[in-house]
């Protein structure tokens, strides 16, 4: 207790000196943190976009279906299956889908697009695609009307087309033969996937499995939604025993580029934190060589009356981990305080909007960082600071109290 009441002391002897490294380790806790946290807000809202509009926790398909997409392979006694699954304890809602790719023309131009049919009910218990319609010019599926359509804004763009324009669909039905049927524009949505959103267009499945003839009581595809996505695994095992003639799939079957994400959004968190440790460690080092040489008399004065090496060299680390350690409180504090802000106001890209929606992200970030993480940083800065005292303490180890005492 006495050498940690001394090595406190000794840290401040040089106010100047301190602060200026105490800083050093704030500020580049800071920068380092922030940034994590930045990638990290970027990586989780693309995993949730993936979630709220594409993917869902969980799908259920005919085995064969994800290979073509045949209209053929489908889900029988479909309802159910859906009343099963809406009993499960984990299940927190279910939606079922027809799909088909087609054509969708306008007097302009005609694109290749997937062709969603949905329950919109409920599909806004799963999905959250209706909260991107722009409800100043449309909506989704508000009237109960037959052969209604809700398109991408950049869709639309591609078409000419706006919200009452006719859009006509053409795709190869249940029984091979090449059908269509003009749909009225309802809707127009964005999101903040340009590509995913040019792709696909969403009508009611009792309107398209009409047009296809698919049988009564048949589907294409059963999205689940789970209370935590991090239990999709286990549940999409469970429910592959309950349906076992049907192919059932979690969100890092069907998007493994969002499972790939998230591992590196972690590797690049530990670079980050590799980096600004070792730079923390030069400059630790530096610090207290310089201490140790400021510090040689009285080091030598120490070891004469009677202080042993040991006891020296706790000093010296003790130092160094009370340096490291306000300067990681400093740096830890002002980032929670710069990362909660800028999580709840954002940081606006709109610059960079069109760039970054061409690949799936949102101008608009919100960083974010779990607590835990403070934590690791805590027990890694005081393990870089231990390692960082050895060397300095060494040196202080090797003086002669004889020739410490003359020096100066």
């Amino acid at each position: 207790m006495v050498l940690m009441k001394i090595a406190w002391r000794s840290i401040w002897r040089s106010k100047v000196r301190s602060s200026v490294v105490i800083l050093a380790i704030a500020f580049g806790l800071l920068g380092g943190l922030f940034s994590s946290a930045w990638m990290n807000g970027m990586a989780d809202q693309r995993v949730q976009d993936t979630f709220d509009f594409e993917t869902g926790h969980i799908q259920i398909h005919h085995p064969d279906f994800p290979e073509n997409e045949d209209v053929k392979y489908t889900i029988n006694a479909i309802k159910d299956k859906l009343a099963q699954l809406r009993s499960y304890p984990e299940v927190k809602a279910v939606t079922q889908r027809i799909r088909v790719v087609g054509m969708a023309a306008t007097a302009n131009k005609n694109m290749g697009v997937s062709i969603t049919g949905i329950d919109p009910e409920a599909e806004k218990s799963v999905f959250a695609l209706n909260q991107k319609v722009d409800t100043t010019t449309g909506d989704f599926f508000a009237e109960d009307k037959r052969n209604q359509i809700v398109i991408s804004r950049a869709l639309a763009a591609e078409l000419k087309a706006k919200v009452k324009s006719k859009i006509v669909l053409t795709f190869q039905d249940y029984n091979g033969e090449i059908t269509g049927a003009a749909f009225k524009v309802v809707g127009i949505f964005k999101t903040d996937n340009t590509p995913w959103d040019k792709l696909h267009v969403f009508v009611r499945n009792r309107d398209l499995g009409r047009v296809l003839e698919i049988p009564e009581d048949q589907a294409h595809e059963i999205v689940v939604r789970i209370e935590n996505f991090e239990e999709a695994p286990r549940i999409r095992q469970e429910l592959a025993g309950i349906f076992p003639e049907l192919l059932v799939e979690d969100w890092a079957e069907l998007s493994p580029y969002v499972r790939l994400m998230s591992g590196y959004m972690d590797t690049m968190m530990a670079l980050f934190m590799v980096i600004i440790l070792g730079a923390l460690g030069f400059g630790i080092v530096n610090t207290m060589l310089m201490v140790v040489l400021e510090r040689t008399k009285e080091l030598g004065m120490l070891m004469a009356i009677g202080m042993t090496r040991r006891r020296i060299f706790l000093m010296i680390l003790f130092e160094t981990v009370f340096l490291a350690l306000v300067g990681a409180v400093v740096g830890e504090i002002l980032s929670v305080l710069v990362i909660h802000y800028f999580g709840q106001t954002g940081i606006d890209l709109s610059n960079y909007a069109e760039g970054m929606e061409s690949v799936g992200y949102s101008a608009m970030t919100y960083p974010m960082l779990e607590p835990y993480r403070y934590i690791q940083i805590t027990i890694l800065v005081v393990i870089t600071a231990i390692v960082a005292s050895i060397y300095p303490a060494l040196k202080a180890l090797k003086l002669e109290p004889a020739e410490a005492i003359r020096t100066l």
